[in-house]
């Protein structure tokens, strides 16, 4: 028996230190990437002001994922009003997801900024973020395909011929920042040391909820969708870039027009080819 009762002991401690610790990642654009790719997502890496409507979708844009160049703001070609109302889509994303950092906030400096990292953090310490839902915003693409036909400016169309603009973003409606010491450690925050670790933006709803975590109400953009109009395509917004690779947009037709157009010779039935198109000069 008390050979039976060391084996087990022994068994118990080895379970115990055979499991691993919490993964600290140290590439924040490959993990923001992971985090919205299975939606159809981009990584939003560039920086960009939150804006006061708190919208970035109708934004002009060109360039590359690691620098996106920024051709016109929202108002000036897709303006949030009646005829372009902005919707939004929670379905199936509510879940929680959690990071960790050493010595950085990671993916939440980039993109739209929200807070930065004070002084007091360091690589002895472990940042950890809990992501509370995903959230995604998005341009009606008949409301937009009648905006380009009846009420955009001209200039507007000439421009929509050689770049895009973000018909879709995603975003997390709020986050919980904790920081522990390198070995579990948590540190307390009040609110003579807040300022020693994180440096909030103007306008952030922040908040310490239980003496060792920051919870950020405000929504933090983590990646987005450029769509594109040909001319021919008279307003359709039927090429979306929802994916990268080597810094360059991947852009695919998002029709199903080979579906009806197109009959398998030997089933006489109607077969998808969707090819997909990447523009690289």
């Amino acid at each position: 028996m008390k050979a039976l009762t060391k084996t087990l002991l022994l068994s118990t401690a080895l379970l115990f230190s055979c499991n691993p610790e919490p993964e600290v990642s140290d590439d924040p654009t490959k993990v923001l990437n992971d985090l919205v790719s299975p939606y159809g997502f981009i990584g939003f890496q560039n920086a960009m002001e939150r804006g006061e409507s708190g919208t970035h979708t109708g934004i002009l844009v060109g360039g590359r994922p690691s620098a996106m160049a920024y051709v016109a703001n929202a108002a000036s070609c897709f303006p949030q009003n009646d005829f372009l109302p902005r919707y939004e889509d929670r379905a199936n994303i509510q879940k929680t997801y959690n990071y960790s950092f050493q010595g950085n906030l990671g993916f939440l400096t980039l993109g739209i900024p929200l807070i930065s990292a004070g002084l007091g953090i360091t690589d002895s310490m472990t940042v950890e973020v809990e992501l509370n839902g995903l959230v995604i915003e998005y341009l009606d693409s008949i409301d937009v395909t009648d905006w380009y036909r009846e009420g955009m400016r001209d200039t507007c169309r000439e421009y929509l011929e050689e770049v895009g603009f973000l018909i879709q973003t995603i975003h997390t409606e709020s986050m919980k920042i904790s920081v522990k010491r390198l070995g579990g450690t948590n540190i307390g925050f009040n609110a003579d040391n807040i300022n020693d670790f994180f440096q909030f933006e103007a306008g952030v709803n922040w908040q310490i909820v239980d003496n060792f975590t920051i919870e950020i109400s405000t929504p933090h953009t983590l990646g987005y969708q450029i769509a594109l109009m040909k001319p021919e395509d008279n307003g359709q917004a039927l090429y979306r870039a929802m994916s990268e690779e080597n810094d360059a947009y991947i852009f695919e037709r998002i029709g199903f027009s080979d579906f009806f157009n197109e009959m398998d010779a030997d089933s006489n039935l109607p077969k998808i080819n969707q090819d997909q198109h990447q523009f690289l000069d």
